[in-house]
Formats: structure tokens, sequence, C-alpha cells
């Protein structure tokens, strides 16, 4: 964050929001999360905040953050994993859609992550794994 910034935890993600500039979310689905970041919560970052989501599609409701991108109340999101859309899936996302297609929004295929030493421990993770298997053990991921 230009300037600095804070770190910050709280029990409430309400608590959080109002003062928060750049909120990226890094969580799994759950029925407790599905559309975390929906209209009300979205409307709670200040103006100009910036939303990235790294976990699951459905974690952003797709209308709010379209709305929120639109009005120019978010001013930048990115994901890695898609919208939660009510009528299409989020995973894979439709790169033809208006959201994808907004200049202040940033789309990965589920591969923001992917890079040489995350391809080397994939692949020794799975090595090791088959090797487990063939001599009668679970493998390390099951």
């Amino acid at each position: 964050i230009e300037g600095g910034g804070t770190i910050r935890t709280a029990d409430c993600l309400e608590d959080l929001l109002s003062t928060t500039n750049l909120l990226i979310l890094a969580c799994p689905i759950t029925s407790e999360n599905n559309h975390l970041m929906n209209k009300h919560r979205i409307q709670m970052l200040p103006r100009g905040a910036l939303l990235v989501n790294v976990g699951r599609g459905p974690l952003v409701e797709y209308d709010a953050i379209r709305e929120a991108i639109e009005s120019g109340h978010i001013a930048g999101f990115a994901s890695d994993v898609g919208v939660g859309h009510v009528s299409k899936p989020s995973e894979p996302w439709d790169p033809h859609d208006a959201l994808t297609q907004h200049p202040h929004t940033i789309f990965t295929p589920h591969a923001g992550g992917i890079c040489e030493l995350v391809m080397r421990n994939m692949t020794q993770i799975a090595v090791d794994s088959i090797e487990r298997v063939v001599t009668g053990k679970p493998p390390l991921n099951w």
C-alpha cells in the first residue's frame, strides 16, 4: 500500500471493512461464506478500495461486484477464481462476460500462484505420493 499500511485481524469482518483499502480473500468456500462479499459488505468498503479474490469464486457475489466496479465504488477487482454468478458457474470464468471485460478488473485462470518453485514442489509431491502408493502406503495428500 502506498505510504505504508497495516495488516489487521478482527473477530468480525464488518469491523474491518470501513477502513480497508485492500481486501484479499484467500479462504475456501463454505455454506457460511458463500457470497461473503455481497452488496452490503462491498458498500462498507471505502470508495476506491481494491478487492482481490484468490480463494473461490462464490465468495464474491457477481451482481454486487459488477455494480461496485461500474459505479466506481470499487477501484479495482482481481480474481484468480471467477465470481459467484447466479446463473453460471464461477470456474471457469467467462472471458466474454461484461465484468471480465471491464478495464478495472483482472482475471487469471486459477493459476496466479504458478511459478517454477510451485511446479517443482507439486511435481515432487506427486512423485513422493506415487512412490508411497507403490509401496503400499497412502499418498501424502489423501
